[in-house]
């Protein structure tokens, strides 16, 4: 027996459609995130960019982790071996010996997950890859797996990054790609443009190792600087920060973010193509040097 739909149905079924939030494994990564000269973009779950890790990992080892998430995207929610060639994780760098050591750093990383249950904020503790199988031979595949615990995180996970692998592969600093992440995870927030963190929870936020850059000053000149000016000129927005004083001490900072005009970011794309020896003077305000071609060929006094 047929029911007529009344007007009021489609309204609750469109408020319902409104109301589902969007489950970050249903977005699509786009171009290729494995070829530094081309575009690509990754869709990275926010619980694993607001991350503590109690070892903290270094820039290689993140970008690393990116790209093995990248890999398994399409089956990233269930329990099986994902497959990737080892040349694929190479990046920037001409070989593959990076590649070992940081997989020893990401398979012995435990990081503190923040997730939700039942309207309830609590801390998970995860390791962040599970084991893996290593081909000999130097073009070979590299096997892994997602720990199931993290798998139940990223199946429930709502809020995600788009990080754009161009942009990761010129950083030069840790902190400037965390820094990024937290930000891509952010910018399209509505209504947001700034949140406060504690000294403690930027400094876990931003992975600066326990014992080191302990005074605000030092924390501000080799890191927050740091990460701020690498953003400031690869990236399609703008960050700064402000520090929150209780007397004559910071409690707190506030960090503020905010889109590019249509110029701002032509000139961030434009510092992205050039030559990295070119980027990287112009970025430090230096005048580049490329490098002299030598034909060894010609006569000693034509070189």
């Amino acid at each position: 027996m047929s029911h007529a739909t009344s007007p009021l149905d489609g309204a609750k079924a469109q408020l319902a459609l409104v109301d589902t939030p969007a489950r970050t494994l249903a977005q699509k990564g786009r171009g290729n995130p494995f070829d530094p000269a081309n575009y690509g973009e990754i869709v990275k779950p926010g619980e694993l960019v607001d991350i503590v890790e109690l070892t903290p990992l270094n820039l290689t080892d993140r970008r690393i982790y990116n790209l093995l998430i990248a890999n398994a995207w399409e089956r990233i929610g269930e329990p099986v071996i994902h497959r990737i060639a080892k040349t694929a994780l190479k990046g920037t760098h001409q070989g593959n010996e990076r590649i070992e050591s940081s997989l020893l750093r990401l398979m012995g990383t435990i990081a503190i997950v923040t997730i939700r249950k039942v309207g309830k904020s609590y801390k998970r503790r995860v390791q962040l890859l599970g084991p893996s199988d290593e081909s000999l031979e130097k073009d070979g595949f590299l096997h892994y797996r997602i720990p199931e615990e993290l798998i139940e995180i990223l199946r429930n996970s709502e809020v995600y990054a788009r990080l754009k692998t161009q942009v990761m592969y010129c950083f030069e600093s840790k902190y400037a790609l965390c820094l990024y992440e937290m930000i891509e995870r952010r910018i399209g927030l509505e209504y947001k443009q700034s949140e406060e963190f504690t000294i403690a929870e930027l400094r876990g936020l931003l992975n600066v190792p326990e014992g080191k850059l302990e005074r605000f000053a030092d924390l501000n000149k080799y890191c927050l600087k740091v990460a701020q000016e690498e953003i400031n000129k690869l990236c399609p927005f703008y960050v700064d920060f402000t520090p929150i004083k209780k007397g004559r001490k910071v409690e707190k900072v506030a960090m503020l973010w905010m889109s590019k005009t249509s110029s701002g970011r032509r000139d961030a794309q434009n510092l992205i193509d050039q030559h990295s020896i070119v980027r990287r003077a112009k970025m430090r305000g230096g005048i580049p040097e490329m490098p002299v071609l030598v034909d060894f060929n010609l006569p000693a006094a034509e070189r």
